[in-house]
């Protein structure tokens, strides 16, 4: 009997726990604030006239029966709906049971390399991977590994790197960035321009390609890089690192 009564004290105490985690963590609901182009819709029970949808407008405000103007940016829902209850309670209504949703939610937007750069209705549990997959796609030319997004923070402007799975907040603005490129010309075997990679090592660019020919002076391959502006000349080993930009020349033996 004591095994049993102390497995349902074990039991109790485990959903009191759970019940705690789940108020202390906050919803996506909890967590997104109304903003300008945000479409809501508002209803206060038993009271037709004031039952209504609105976008929220430049100002941060939508236009109210009998309270005029409300400000409504920055707010929760449920801090809207405590704000209108409040309000409506000061002299209007006696008891009123208001009750918010958000109909539209405002864009977030994509540019660089992808397919259908622009703006996209925002929804809630939106990731980067989903976010970037609603513009069709990353483009031959992206860089997978170059993926910021600039948010604004109280009144700051932030860029910030996400994992695929983190989530993406209305009016971030997701940048895709082109793919670095550093050029193999002379004495390889398929001279052309091949994307960069980070800790790219000359050995390993003249590797890619396609390796030295028969013909190829490996002792004395040459970097042209940009520096401030001006095109300069460096002797280079094989364990030498590259940059995005360079174009390793690798000439021809002369014997």
């Amino acid at each position: 009997m004591s095994i049993l009564r102390h497995c349902i004290t074990l039991l109790f105490a485990f959903i009191l726990v759970c019940e705690a985690v789940a108020v202390e963590t906050p919803s996506q609901r909890d967590i997104y604030r109304i903003g300008p182009n945000d479409v809501i819709r508002i209803q206060v029970f038993g009271e037709e006239e004031l039952s209504l949808e609105r976008k929220v407008e430049g100002d941060g405000k939508i236009d109210f029966p009998l309270l005029g103007a409300v400000p409504v940016e920055g707010k929760t829902v449920q801090e809207l709906q405590r704000y209108l209850t409040s309000h409506l309670a000061s002299g209007y209504l006696r008891h009123p049971k208001v009750s918010i949703s958000i109909v539209r939610h405002r864009n977030f937007y994509v540019s660089g390399e992808v397919k259908t750069p622009g703006g996209f209705p925002y929804e809630e549990g939106l990731t980067l991977q989903k976010a970037v997959a609603m513009s069709g796609g990353l483009t031959e030319k992206s860089d997978k590994t170059e993926i910021s997004v600039r948010r604004v923070i109280g009144q700051v402007a932030e860029s910030l790197r996400l994992e695929p799975d983190d989530l993406i907040m209305p009016d971030d603005l997701i940048v895709v960035a082109q793919v670095k490129k550093f050029y193999v010309n002379g004495e390889v075997k398929k001279p052309g321009d091949y994307a960069y990679e980070k800790g790219l090592t000359v050995h390993k660019a003249i590797t890619m390609a396609g390796g030295f020919t028969e013909k190829a002076s490996k002792g004395s391959t040459k970097v042209l890089r940009i520096v401030e502006g001006k095109e300069e000349t460096f002797e280079m080993t094989l364990d030498s690192l590259t940059y995005p930009g360079d174009i390793i020349v690798v000439p021809q033996r002369f014997f």
